[in-house]
Order: structure tokens, then C-alpha cells, then sequence
């Protein structure tokens, strides 16, 4: 049977979590790693559906809860956690089970990635110019500088803006976002991928009932209770999706109806857009139940 590292993927709501406890439940050498870009907030717990201590029952589920949410968090840094991680199971002489969502963290797995470099002082510089002279400023430079980039990002995404030109700028202009971004295209991960399989029906149906139990366990009083701190929340972090609707909510910019609302469609689009990128990997078995990814693991060397 097979033994390598595996990742669990799929859409939001897709039912991956379950999927990969079950599967630890049955093949203990394993140890999950999360692949998540918004669960490594310690914050957020309800409105990002973390397993909980019942269900982890003994299960190692790493990489959840380990930075603040007026942490910003970047990809390069979740590579570093990630191998560090790696290297601490393989001394236990257990296996990597990676189970989650975010695309550029799923690459950075399966592939072996490195993310272009950062330049925080200039980071810094472009974004007190986007303050004080307004994001189309710097989208007017980034066409000219980086056209390649401008043309796949809309002028009003200030974050991915401000990213592009730190990296083409920072390069002297000799790499673009959109560019070669990673030095393994090929691929050295060595990770056998599922993807959970499941109607866009039956997702969306899933999606509205999770919504609406998580609103049941509190996910508001988690909202209310970050805004009450009085922390200035990182740019990653004030957009979750729920966590930003919510807020809103409680500040009386919308209603509740019309925050539950924005937070079901955002989400459902979320997972449209998960199932586009990870159709296009042709490396992923798609299996609808934990029988078919034993059977796939037992036929596997």
C-alpha cells in the first residue's frame, strides 16, 4: 500500500476534513496538515469551520490556529511553517496528509514552490502612495511596468496591485507576478492528490446549511469579540469571507438577512472558482467516498 504524502482537496463545504479524519482514523501514521489560508487565524474558529477537539480526537491536525489576525501572512511564510512541519512528522516517522482549499498553498505543496520574493520597505512605500494619491495611481504604473500583470488584475484590487509592482519593481522590472513566480514548474512534491467529489447541487445545499449552523454556534459573538478587541486586522484577514459581512452587520452598514445573504453567494463563488483551478489539474483522482481512496491507496506503490 501506498505510504507517500497525500493531499485531500476539493471546494469549501466539500467535506474534505471529514474525509481526511476518517481516513487518519483507519491509517494512524498519517498526520493532517492544514492547506488553508484563513483557519491559521487563531481568531477564527466557528466561521472557518475548524474541526474541533471531539473530532480531532487524538488526530494531529497541524498548521490551524498559529498566527493573530493583525498578522499578515503570506505565502512565503506558510512555506516555511509547511516544510518545518514536514520535517518534525517525518522524524516521527509519520507521513504528511495535507487536507485543504487555498490554491497557492495547495501548488506550493504538491509542487514543490517558491513564491517570488518580497521587499517590504518598498511594500510599505507603495502603499502610503496608494493612501495619499489614490489605487489608480499605481495601476496606471503597473500597466506601464508590468502590463502582463495589469491586464489579469482589476484597478480597484489595491492588495494585488501594490503585490505586482512590489515584485516588478523590486526585480528591476525583470519579473512579473504573472510571470515565472515558481522555480519548480515541473513539480517535486511527490504528493498524491484526491479531490472529493461532489455536485454543484449538493454543494451549494451544503454551503447554505453550514452558513446557517455556524450562525447557530456563535460565529457573530467570534465577529463581535475581534471588533471589540480593538485589533487593527491584517489585509488577508478583513477579507474572510462571513468575518467581513458580519462585521458589517454589527456596525449597521447591512442588515442581517442581507449579510447572511452576501456571505452565502461569496462563498458559493469561492467554491465555483476552487472547482475551475482544480479541474485543471490533471493529477487529481477524483473519488466521491473513503473506500475509493484506500482502494486507490492499496493499487498504488
Amino acid at each position: 500500500m501506498y505510504r507517500g504524502p497525500i493531499a485531500i482537496v476539493g471546494p469549501t463545504a466539500s467535506g474534505k476534513t471529514r474525509l481526511a479524519l476518517d481516513l487518519m482514523e483507519l491509517l494512524p501514521h498519517y498526520e493532517a496538515v492544514s492547506v488553508d489560508s484563513m483557519t491559521i487565524y487563531k481568531e477564527f474558529s466557528v466561521g472557518t469551520a475548524k474541526p474541533t477537539e471531539t473530532e480531532l480526537a487524538g488526530h494531529p491536525y497541524h498548521l490551524i490556529s498559529v498566527v493573530s489576525v493583525v498578522e499578515e501572512f503570506s505565502l512565503a511564510e506558510f512555506i516555511t511553517l509547511v516544510q518545518k512541519m514536514k520535517e518534525e512528522i517525518e522524524r516521527r516517522f509519520k507521513t504528511a496528509l495535507y487536507v485543504g482549499g487555498t490554491s497557492l498553498y495547495l501548488r506550493a505543496v504538491v509542487d514543490g514552490l517558491t513564491p517570488q520574493p518580497t521587499y517590504s520597505g518598498l511594500r510599505l512605500w507603495l502603499e502610503t502612495v496608494s493612501l495619499h494619491l489614490g489605487q489608480g495611481v499605481l495601476y496606471q504604473i503597473l500597466k506601464t511596468v508590468d502590463p502582463k500583470a495589469a491586464s489579469k488584475i482589476l484597478s480597484t484590487n489595491d492588495r494585488r496591485v501594490i503585490r505586482a509592482l512590489e515584485v516588478s519593481l523590486g526585480s528591476g522590472m525583470h519579473k512579473s507576478i504573472y510571470g515565472e513566480v515558481f522555480s519548480n514548474p515541473d513539480g517535486a512534491g511527490g504528493v498524491l492528490q484526491f479531490g472529493v467529489k461532489v455536485s454543484r447541487e449538493v454543494l451549494y445545499k451544503r454551503i447554505e446549511e453550514r452558513i446557517h449552523l455556524q450562525l447557530e454556534q456563535g460565529w457573530i459573538d467570534e465577529v463581535a469579540a475581534v471588533i471589540e478587541s480593538d485589533k487593527v486586522i491584517s489585509r488577508t484577514a478583513a477579507q474572510a469571507i462571513g468575518y467581513k459581512e458580519l462585521a458589517a452587520y454589527l456596525r449597521g452598514e447591512l442588515d442581517y438577512d442581507e449579510a447572511v445573504e452576501l456571505t452565502v453567494r461569496r462563498t458559493k463563488n469561492l467554491a465555483k472558482r476552487q472547482l475551475a483551478w482544480l479541474r485543471r489539474d490533471s493529477r487529481i483522482l477524483w473519488i466521491e467516498t473513503l473506500d475509493e481512496v484506500l482502494e486507490r491507496l492499496d493499487g498504488t506503490q
